[in-house]
């Protein structure tokens, strides 16, 4: 029997989790967007001893009050940012606190504004939500920042909500103060809200730090702060993220969660109390980040000894590299097909993540030293005899390739 696919599950596209989860065992995987490192002993005792305690029933939508408290908690010590456990919503992952907050947010036919290049699923999200994705273009002439100037061009009256994402997946820019700043007025002169999508928090770089755009002055009551516990953590499984609001905005949410995925594992939520109490969960964080630093160093050296045939921002933040492969002549997609078949290395091609990515791609360098190394070896060596193939090729094809 043949099932005939409704227009909106015929939009999604299917190829970023055959790229990322469906690659033979003999491929180098720079395509993972999840920490390489397994959850901590104290968050895996904490969940055995939940189990045994018998928590194992369904909790409030919202989540259970311990968690509920730890996030308003961390939010007060880490982002300057006060909330009760009333304006906490408990979420079985990031990505469904942004879908619910679209759906509570925008009415069919509203606008989401999104940056371009951005994480694939915002538009996809929005379109599910019956929104109407409005992309954002961003230049790498200009450091990939948003300016108040390209936000007020673009939102008009039916433009609901903006999405930003700091640290940025793909390119691992770290928003500043100023950036920030220009965005929060743009949001206010427009009348819309921000979902600020803050879930690489803790992977920055020095001297860049995170700060909070809901933080800055009047911004509070037009921002929701949606995090989690799977990068900073390592709980990537255990899919607990949050959303920060209002009181009358999280009962919303809670309702709407609790008529579509019910709530988040009780199991995992009991888990995530611990890992927010326990002290050792900083330096647990620290030791990931400094070997994403160290690994993000090996992706750097590699490109500079590209002599220019790769063109990249080094990331602020994240554990991804945004890489310009148009000297090799060709697109991003056609770029990381060749490189998975003649150099067996998964990377994401850029067009996933919007318009302005044709000509990239995007690496994860979340995985083992040794894999970044040799992975960055061969997609050099790749783009290098590429390129000068394309140097050599009949005039009309080289002309393409310039």
């Amino acid at each position: 029997m043949s099932f005939k696919l409704s227009g909106r599950a015929g939009e999604i596209d299917d190829e970023v989790f055959r790229i990322a989860l469906g690659l033979p065992s003999d491929v180098l995987k720079l395509t993972a967007g999840e920490p390489d490192f397994p959850s901590s002993d104290f968050v895996n005792s904490a969940a055995n001893a939940s189990i045994g305690r018998g928590e194992t029933h369904y909790t409030n939508p919202s989540g259970i009050p311990e968690l509920r408290e730890e996030i308003a908690g961390k939010l007060r010590k880490e982002n300057d940012l006060s909330y009760s456990a009333e304006e906490i919503v408990v979420t079985p992952g990031s990505s469904p606190g942004i879908w619910l907050l679209m759906f509570a947010l925008a009415d069919r036919g509203d606008e989401i504004l999104i940056p371009d290049p951005a994480w694939f699923h915002y538009s996809v999200l929005a379109r599910l939500a019956g929104c109407v994705p409005k992309r954002l273009p961003l230049k790498k002439e200009n450091g990939y920042r948003i300016s108040a100037a390209d936000i007020e061009e673009l939102a008009g009256k039916k433009t609901k909500l903006m999405i930003i994402n700091t640290p940025s997946n793909p390119t691992g820019r770290v928003m500043g103060r100023e950036e920030l700043s220009e965005i929060a007025a743009a949001a206010e002169n427009s009348r819309m809200y921000v979902v600020s999508d803050e879930i690489y928090e803790k992977i920055v770089y020095p001297p860049h730090r995170h700060v909070s755009l809901a933080s800055l002055p009047g911004m509070k009551e037009r921002t929701i702060v949606v995090n989690g516990l799977s990068k900073g953590y390592a709980m990537m499984g255990w899919r607990i993220g949050f959303t920060a609001s209002s009181a009358e905005l999280a009962s919303k949410l809670s309702s709407l969660l609790g008529y579509t995925m019910v709530c988040a594992s009780s199991v995992s939520q009991n888990a995530a109390v611990e890992a927010l109490r326990n002290r050792k969960s900083e330096e647990y964080a620290r030791m990931m980040v400094e070997a994403w630093s160290r690994r993000r160093d090996l992706v750097i050296k590699a490109v500079k000894g590209s002599d220019g045939l790769i063109d990249m921002i080094p990331p602020d933040g994240a554990f991804y590299a945004w890489m310009n492969v148009s000297s090799s002549g060709m697109d991003g997609k056609t770029f990381a097909s060749r490189l998975l078949k003649e150099r067996k290395v998964g990377v994401l091609p850029g067009y996933l993540f919007g318009d302005t990515g044709r000509d990239f791609i995007r690496i994860s360098f979340a995985t083992s030293d040794d894999v970044v190394s040799e992975g960055m070896e061969r997609i050099v060596d790749f783009i290098r005899s590429q390129s000068t193939a394309a140097k050599w090729a009949p005039s009309s094809t080289a002309g393409k390739a310039e």
